[in-house]
């Protein structure tokens, strides 16, 4: 009898000593919320989380705080958000670094699949494909003179295993040619070389060289995308030549794996909201990218796929770094 009395009082304490998983997402969030970015202040990146973010912010009633961990490719602030408390207080402003790097470095403290749970995206943009204004000729005819002469032509990137080298390493296997890789440390160092022709292709963002383009001293050759820009309707998207080609750069939020499902479904109807809204998704366009909302769903199977399409890259590169 005193055992069973025993065992009574230990349930009671355990049913209203803390809340359900239900009680406690819905009263989340109670406090602010930290978005661990693996960038340095002042990029596109900031503008994009901090745009969503607000309007998530006078949704729910709760401030977020915007924290730069920049370092070790991107990997401290994966590292710190993966072994942060998986209670939604804590989120990871993921971008195509944390599908890179899964491949890229040998030895990871994390797993970018297992150790951390896509929200979902906020916003995308396809690379644009540039050339040299000193390169005749459109997409399929640039292709064309790859293939007839391998290793002439050549590519800028940020450096081995970046998301503008690992692009063109895509686009290359992809449309069955050999380029030249010379990498620089930013497109701003290769702009002069790509207008002499010294440089003949380079991915980048949308507008990374519009003046350059508007004077005729670069060409856009195809976008990344699976349909062309309505911004840009006379140039081609890249599958057009290269069928079934797609590459672009993105940003999301993700969490520690392992929180309540009940909150991961919260944060992700509040981002979904909050990009869907049409001041914010207008915000997005004007920055040369497209709303990219998902259910929890998508964005898992979208980052399996990021990490599986960027893996192949990596590896046929042979880029690796043992960190």
């Amino acid at each position: 009898m005193k055992q069973l009395f025993a065992a009574a009082a230990a349930f009671a304490l355990l049913s209203t000593g803390a809340p359900s998983s239900e009680a406690w997402a819905q009263s989340f969030p109670s406090k602010p919320i930290r978005v661990i970015s693996p960038y340095a202040p002042g990029g596109q990146s900031d503008v994009v989380v901090r745009v969503v973010m607000q309007k998530f912010s006078d949704s729910i009633g709760q401030n977020f705080v915007l924290e730069p961990k920049p370092g070790a490719g991107g990997n401290l602030a994966m590292d710190f958000v993966a072994k942060s408390p998986a209670d939604g207080y804590t989120l990871l402003l993921g971008a195509p670094l944390l599908a890179i790097n899964a491949s890229l470095y040998k030895k990871l403290a994390f797993d970018p699949l297992k150790d951390l749970e896509p929200v979902s995206l906020m916003a995308y943009g396809p690379y644009v494909l540039f050339g040299s204004g000193k390169i005749s000729g459109n997409l399929a005819e640039v292709v064309a003179l790859a293939k007839k002469e391998p290793g002439k032509l050549n590519y800028f990137s940020q450096g081995v295993g970046s998301g503008t080298h690992l692009a063109m390493v895509l686009f290359a296997n992809a449309a069955g040619i050999d380029i030249t890789h010379v990498p620089y440390k930013g497109f701003g160092q290769a702009l002069p070389d790509m207008v002499s022709g010294q440089v003949h292709l380079a991915f980048n963002g949308v507008d990374a060289a519009t003046s350059f383009v508007d004077s005729g001293q670069l060409t856009m050759l195809g976008f990344g995308s699976a349909q062309r820009s309505p911004r840009f309707p006379k140039t081609p998207a890249i599958s057009e030549v290269v069928p079934g080609f797609e590459v672009a750069g993105w940003y999301g939020l993700w969490a520690p794996a392992g929180t309540p499902a009940d909150v991961m479904a919260k944060l992700n109807a509040e981002l979904v909201k909050a990009v869907k809204s049409p001041e914010i998704s207008e915000r997005i366009e004007a920055m040369g990218l497209h709303p990219r909302p998902q259910s929890l769903a998508e964005a898992k199977a979208f980052v399996a796929s990021e990490v599986a399409k960027w893996g192949s890259a990596v590896r046929s590169s042979k880029a690796n770094i043992d960190e």
